[in-house]
């Protein structure tokens, strides 16, 4: 028998709607899981629980009145501990900011209570976000649940760990440089980087405001897809933010990829990666030529875009923690963090602006790329989840790294701002998960949302649960 916390987001939303199941049910089976996995994962740091229950009792009681009602009313949904929630402690992982209560909801979580969704709890991120792995000083580290003394990826390691765990079938997260796709990765589930903007980031953090894409972790892509169709839209309080979508992203996962042009790369031109994951990946990838798509071997020949992101992502960071945070704040900071700083003041202003003609360079060579490629399949990693308590993975096939962002692939498309997706490539031998990332055209996540779809469909993966065990 399926229990309620291992049904899908959609699922229980039907049930919902039927009222053969109250919405009050469906949070008590998911608050019931986490009391009894998250003492051993510790994803979910922050309860709301008598909030949530005054939540979906209010999504029942709307359907009792039968109310017209979207497809995600009552569904528990938790919201990462970077973004704002109204009346609900919000840390940014900081132990700068342990006991803040926002006094105003972001946009996204406006939208999500505005739906019927129940927001229960905040996940676990790393201090501001800022780096591949989920751990910080007031709430320590998230484990991945299948390996434990490993990493769930970062920053939203804690989403995708909880969602991986049936902590709520769908959860929020965000992406400055990988932080949806890594944690997806690690942790076997989906996730979806919207374009830039799709989804307005307000209040912004101003250090990730250039590079950051909030968007949604799930068990499934439709599940994703509807809690997209949710978030996403147009607000004026983020100047940045996009024109509704053609259409409904749920409705835009339904369709053929008979046609399509997809090119797989290993390494984009620049990396290495470990034989293994490699192996998974382009096994991942071959299955797109068995729906139909035309797949070949093809790379935009990225020229090591590192320093370009750096340059452009912690000169900003810099900037807001000189004017949001004391004195000697650096002596505080996450250690990982603190390490960068140093090369942020060795940067003159002509290497940033640089940084920003760079990353113009970077698109003047993918924009032709994108024109003969629907899509672009490449490993989210270039090596399995590292050990928690490191900041990515130290080694690729064996050799040590040469610098602490080679294993990731990820981040060249913050900087372009594409959509791009992780979805489940399989598991190595000692049973990681491996994650395969689909990069769309500009604005395309229609398309990169269609394609995850047939994945999953030919490779389901929703039906395997993590043993909890090292």
């Amino acid at each position: 028998m399926t229990e309620l916390w291992q049904r899908s987001a959609l699922a229980l939303g039907r049930l919902i709607a039927a009222k053969e199941v109250r919405a009050v049910e469906a949070l008590e089976a998911v608050l019931a899981r986490v009391e009894a996995v998250n003492p051993v994962v510790n994803a979910v740091v922050t309860l709301a629980v008598e909030r949530a229950r005054a939540q979906a009792e209010a999504a029942d009681d709307a359907v009792m009145r039968g109310e017209t009602t979207g497809p995600l009313h009552g569904v528990p949904v938790t919201v990462k501990d970077l973004t704002d929630t109204a009346g609900v402690r919000t840390t940014y992982g900081s132990t700068f900011f342990a006991d803040h209560v926002p006094d105003r909801d972001a946009v996204l979580v406006e939208r999500l209570k505005a739906a019927g969704c129940v927001l229960f709890g905040k996940t676990n991120t790393p201090e501001f976000g800022g780096k591949f792995d989920t751990e910080n000083r007031l709430f320590g580290a998230t484990r991945n649940p299948w390996r434990l003394a490993h990493s769930p990826g970062g920053s939203s390691g804690g989403a995708a760990a909880a969602v991986a765990t049936g902590m709520g079938p769908i959860a929020h997260g965000n992406d400055g440089g990988g932080s949806l796709r890594v944690p997806a990765s690690c942790c076997g589930v989906f996730a979806l980087k919207p374009h830039f903007g799709r989804v307005p980031f307000w209040p912004r953090f101003d250090g990730w405001a250039a590079l950051n894409h909030e968007g949604p972790l799930a068990r499934s892509v439709r599940d994703a897809a509807a809690m997209l169709d949710v978030m996403a839209g147009p607000d004026d309080r983020d100047r940045l933010s996009l024109p509704p979508a053609p259409g409904p992203f749920l409705a835009a996962c339904d369709g053929a990829l008979g046609g399509l042009r997809i090119a797989w790369s290993p390494t984009l031109g620049y990396g290495r990666v470990a034989p293994e994951v490699r192996a998974l990946c382009e096994a991942a990838a071959r299955v797109f030529e068995d729906l139909g798509a035309h797949v070949e071997e093809a790379s935009p020949d990225l020229d090591k875009p590192e320093f370009l992101f750096t340059g452009t992502a912690l000169p900003r960071l810099l900037v807001q923690f000189e004017r949001d945070l004391p004195e000697g704040f650096a002596e505080r900071l996450d250690p990982d963090l603190a390490l960068f700083l140093p090369f942020v003041e060795g940067l003159s202003l002509r290497d940033a602006v640089g940084c920003e003609f760079g990353a113009y360079a970077m698109w003047d060579r993918l924009a032709p790329f994108f024109a003969r490629y629907d899509l672009l399949l490449t490993p989210v990693m270039a090596a399995p989840p590292q050990l928690s308590g490191q900041f990515g993975p130290q080694t690729i096939g064996g050799a040590p790294i040469e610098s602490a962002l080679e294993p990731f692939f990820t981040y060249p498309f913050n900087l372009t701002g594409q959509p791009a997706a992780s979805v489940p490539a399989g598991f190595t031998s000692d049973g990681l998960p491996v994650g395969l990332q689909i990069v769309g055209r500009r604005f395309d996540e229609a398309t990169v949302l269609r394609a995850s779809t047939r994945y999953e469909e030919a490779r389901p993966w929703a039906d395997r649960w993590p043993a909890l065990k090292d």
